[in-house]
This record gives structure tokens, C-alpha cells and sequence, in this order.
């Protein structure tokens, strides 16, 4: 059925009267973790509207069976952390360095990494202030990152289970959330903190041979590699004393599936970015690139997933078919924004998202499967977007402006959120040439007329 059906963006009793129409034998086809009996998850979106996530009956998705597909197994994931515990499986959670350590945790049988981070879409996708309420009453301003609400989330302990083993990021990472991971410190949890190191650019009195570059040409101290390939051996040695293995060959073999997975989504932003017309939508884009950060705890059904997307993007884009007009002007967006609506809303005023920066550059680089893993992990790492420098950060923006690929940017600011309030003035400054629209994501349900109006008016002037 889904052969036959044009490309669009359509709301949720679209999607249900559609989905109607799906067989009982394609339903019991897609199941997480293997399992027969529990592990089906194809569902209407609608589902999860009625379950809580209301802000769902305002948005557009795209309709074929990947992206069907990939809504059902994203909402799925807090009642898949907690089936895994009811199995016998040990729940970790990998916190504030977005990609890496959950390669690490996926090379022990039966253990299942999760970014307490990614709650900060909850309160938006709920359209509840519930958890940001929490957060204040535990101590947190309100002038603070919305990923305060992770903090809440482990409080109430009603959004995942209980983590059997915590991994925290510091050094070079985000400020809020290391400081909220303190917190859940304070709370009773045992956490193993990572030292992010600084990577810097080579000064002229530097000396040349101290210092060593990334493959997408990012300098830093040489001595970095030995000292972050160290920590995540401290990782491996928590695992291996927490489950009783530790074999460095299923490390390999965990590489190998996040080199895999990482390698088909530069395929969909290559193949996407291309086109004609826009072959899927902006959110289900972004979906696809957060999923490279551990596979959404299941990395074999994800990585399935994410190869009908691609399946699907490269046929649409063969064919000249897509989700939007022909005239939709090409942007960069920088800043994942904590209000998915707000993807949905620039793309119905006329944007098309073709270049993003989302803060996530380390789990879009392969990561060499020819040297020693730790080592291997570490020089990935330091590619990371938030621990060098600005002018870094927007490298691949600029390259995309200098080919004439965008004709404008925004970036979607989180009041109180540290990088943003460093950042955004110099971003600005270093895309000068081109026209760039910050704006501020408001609180959930918090989206008004004016903003609509901001975004409206930059895309005129783009025109």
C-alpha cells in the first residue's frame, strides 16, 4: 500500500485512517530486542498523542512506513528501558558526551545504553510544564537549559527504570549538564565521571609535532589521545566489573554497527540535501541524526530502520518527489531545538533544512577500525562539536555557504542554556555574510504569533 502513495506531511487522523490499513502480518514483522510477544511497536502515532505526547496532534509527519516506522520505535523507548529491566538486562546511562560511551556499554551482552539528556523533548512533546516544575522545586532556576528537566525524570523515576550504572560527562561538555549531573549525584546515584579535554588549535609558538589534527582538520594536543582513549578504558573496566565480561572483540564489533549506522545517515543528509525537492521532512531528519547517539538502545532494529529511510530518501530523490515545493529556500539550522514544532512551523513557512549543526558533530564521524579501539573512540571524539572553537563548530555551515548550498541560517536558542549565550553573538559574526535569525525557544505551548511572525519575515527576505 505504502508503494502507492505520493509523498506528503500529514497530521494524525491522517496517519490513522492509513494506518487502518496495514496488515496484522506487517505489524508483527518490526519487533525491538527480537521478541515476538512484547517487542512490537509499529504503531499510529496517534498512540502516543493519547498516552501524553498531545503536542503531537499539531504536527505534520511524513507518510511512508520508515517514518511509520521510526515514530513508533522512537515513543517506544521508555517502555522499552523498562522491559529491558523486567528481562534481566542492566539499563546504563550515558550522560553529556552525545555518542560515544554508548559504544562502550553496547559490546557487554545485554546491556542497554540511554541519554537521560534526550528528556528535554519530554515537556514539549507532553505540553507539560510537570517536570521543569519539578526541577525548580529541587533546586534549579527556571533560567535554565530545559535539559533540567533529565534532573526531575530521575527524581520521579517514572520515565526510565533506575540505571544500574551512570556515566557523566565533564571538562569540555556542557556546563548545565554537568552541573545537573551533580545533582542526580546528590540524589543517591553512583556516577563514573569522564574529563572531556579542550580541544585547542595550534598557536604559531606551539610547538608542531605536540599537536595532531582529526580528519575533517580539527587540531588539538597530541597528548589527548592516550588521555581520552584512558577514560574510556574506565568505562570498559566499570562494565567489565559490573556484568563479569569483557571481551575487546565485541568492542570492535560494536564499532563496526555505530560506523555502519553513521555511515547510512551521511548518506541521507548527502542524498536529502541534493535532491530536487525535499525528500523528508526536517523532524524526522533530525530523529534520524540523534538515533547515531545510541541507536535508541536497540542498534540492530535502528539500524534497520534507518536503511528503509534511506531506501526511501534515495527513491524519492530519484524520482524528483518530495514533502515540499520546489521554491522552499534552503537553510542551515544550528542548535537542536527543544520544541520540535518549531522544525514543522519554518518548513510551513517556506524553509528547507538542508545543513544542520546539532551539536552532535562526534557521532557523525566513523570512527577507525584499524587501531586500538579506546584510541580509536578518543580521536573520534575529538571531533565533538562543543569543545573546540566557534569558528570550528560552523566549519561545515561555512563550507555550505561558500558552495552555494544555503541562503540562510537560524539558530533556536534555550534561555539559560551556557553554550548558547557564549555562542550565538559569535556565530553570528562568523556567517556575517549571510542572513542568520536567532531566536529563543519558549517554554512548552509557549510558541506565539510573534515568533511565527520573526520566521515568516526571514524567509521573505530569503525569497
Amino acid at each position: 500500500m505504502f508503494e502507492d502513495i505520493a509523498p506528503a506531511k500529514i497530521g494524525l487522523e491522517e496517519w490513522s485512517r492509513q494506518f487502518a490499513c496495514v496488515s496484522d502480518d506487517l505489524i508483527r514483522r518490526y519487533t525491538y530486542y527480537g521478541n515476538n510477544e512484547w517487542g512490537i511497536y509499529l504503531s499510529p502515532p496517534a498512540t502516543f498523542m493519547v498516552y501524553g505526547a498531545r503536542e503531537l496532534k499539531k504536527l505534520k509527519y511524513d507518510n511512508s512506513l520508515a517514518a511509520l516506522r521510526l515514530w513508533g520505535f522512537t515513543f517506544n523507548e521508555s517502555e522499552r528501558l523498562f522491559r529491558a529491566r523486567q528481562n534481566g538486562m542492566r539499563v546504563i546511562a550515558t550522560m553529556g558526551d552525545l555518542g560515544t560511551v554508548p559504544v562502550i556499554v553496547m559490546a557487554f551482552p545485554s546491556c542497554i545504553p540511554f541519554y537521560p539528556d534526550c528528556t528535554w523533548w519530554t515537556p514539549f512533546f507532553n505540553e507539560s510544564t510537570v517536570l521543569l516544575d519539578k526541577a525548580s522545586e529541587l533546586g534549579v532556576p527556571e533560567a535554565s537549559c530545559f535539559v533540567r528537566s533529565s534532573l526531575a525524570a530521575f527524581y520521579k523515576r517514572a520515565y526510565f527504570p533506575k540505571p544500574e550504572a551512570l556515566f557523566a560527562s565533564t571538562g569540555a561538555s556542557c556546563d548545565d549538564y554537568s552541573a545537573l549531573m551533580q545533582m542526580v549525584q546528590d540524589l543517591g546515584h553512583d556516577l563514573t565521571w569522564l574529563e572531556i579535554p579542550y580541544r585547542r588549535q595550534r598557536h604559531e609558538e606551539d610547538d608542531p609535532e605536540e599537536f595532531c589534527g582529526t580528519e575533517q582538520g580539527y587540531q588539538y594536543a597530541a597528548r589527548f589521545d592516550n588521555y581520552l582513549a584512558n577514560e574510556y578504558r574506565r568505562v570498559w573496566d566499570k562494565m567489565r566489573a559490573l556484568t563479569g565480561n569483557g571481551d575487546t572483540a565485541e568492542l570492535k564489533r560494536s564499532i563496526r554497527k555505530a560506523n555502519r549506522l553513521r555511515r547510512l545517515v551521511a548518506k541521507i543528509k548527502k542524498t536529502a540535501g541534493q535532491a530536487s525537492v525535499a525528500p523528508f521532512p526536517a523532524l524526522e531528519m533530525m530523529v534520524v541524526e540523534f538515533g547515531n547517539l545510541y541507536g535508541y538502545g536497540d542498534i540492530d532494529e535502528w539500524t534497520d530502520i534507518v536503511e528503509m529511510v534511506h531506501n526511501t530518501v534515495s527513491e524519492r530523490a530519484a524520482k524528483g518527489t518530495g514533502v515540499l515545493g520546489p521554491d522552499a529556500v534552503p537553510i542551515a539550522w544550528i542548535t537542536p531545538t527543544a520544541d520540535p514544532l518549531l522544525l514543522n512551523v519554518a518548513e510551513n513557512l517556506g524553509a528547507r533544512i538542508v545543513e544542520t549543526e546539532y551539536v552532535i558533530n562526534q557521532a557523525h564521524v566513523e570512527i577507525d577500525e584499524n587501531i586500538d579501539p579506546f584510541l580509536a573512540l578518543a580521536r573520534s571524539f575529538m571531533n565533538a562539536s562543543l569543545i573546540g572553537s566557534t569558528s570550528e563548530r560552523v566549519r561545515r555551515i561555512r563550507d555550505s555557504v561558500n558552495q552555494g548550498r544555503i541562503k540562510g541560517v537560524i539558530i533556536s536558542n534555550m534561555l539559560g542554556c551556557s553554550h548558547c549565550a557564549m555562542e550565538t553573538r559569535l556565530i553570528e559574526e562568523k556567517l556575517k555574510d549571510l542572513p542568520v535569525l536567532s531566536i529563543d525557544v519558549p517554554a512548552p505551548m509557549g510558541i506565539t504569533e510573534q515568533l511565527r511572525t520573526r520566521i515568516s519575515a526571514f524567509m521573505e527576505t530569503l525569497r
